[in-house]
């Protein structure tokens, strides 16, 4: 099954700067992908439309599965993203950075932690879950 479906995404900003050609890209259920290319070639551009935090240009289509999330808010489209400057609260734990999303949607304290839980397991953070994030590495944040 195709998790994700863009199609002839692009995105072009103010004054005509063209930070997006048009793209395609399938991505199967289960499958892990990286963008790579140098800077300003719009990895990010990529990511942020397809999160809902940007618009593509008219004719852009991205789905979720069998549903068009092309315009739907950044509430809505519940996508994740670790910017590469990242934005943790310094008042709170690693468990409770990684659960406030969670929080936010409304998952029971229950859920939250079964899923934070398994972050933790998968990011191998089990000895820094109670640290505060300013504790941890670069690489660890």
């Amino acid at each position: 099954m195709t998790a994700v479906t863009l199609k002839n995404i692009a995105k072009t900003f103010a004054g005509s700067i063209r930070a997006l050609l048009p793209s395609d890209l399938a991505i199967e259920d289960g499958e892990i992908v990286s963008l790579l290319g140098p800077s300003g070639c719009g990895k990010t551009t990529l990511l942020r439309i397809i999160a809902g935090l940007e618009r593509s240009d008219p004719g852009g289509e991205v789905r979720f599965g069998d549903d068009d999330v092309t315009d739907l808010s950044v509430e809505k489209c519940k996508v994740g993203m670790v910017f590469q400057y990242y934005a943790l609260f310094p008042n709170m734990s690693v468990c409770g950075n990684i659960g406030y999303g969670l929080k936010m949607q409304g998952l029971t304290k229950f859920e939250r932690e079964a899923r934070v839980d398994e972050v933790i397991a998968l990011c191998r953070l089990e000895e820094h879950t109670g640290k505060a994030v300013n504790a941890l590495s670069g690489d660890q944040r």
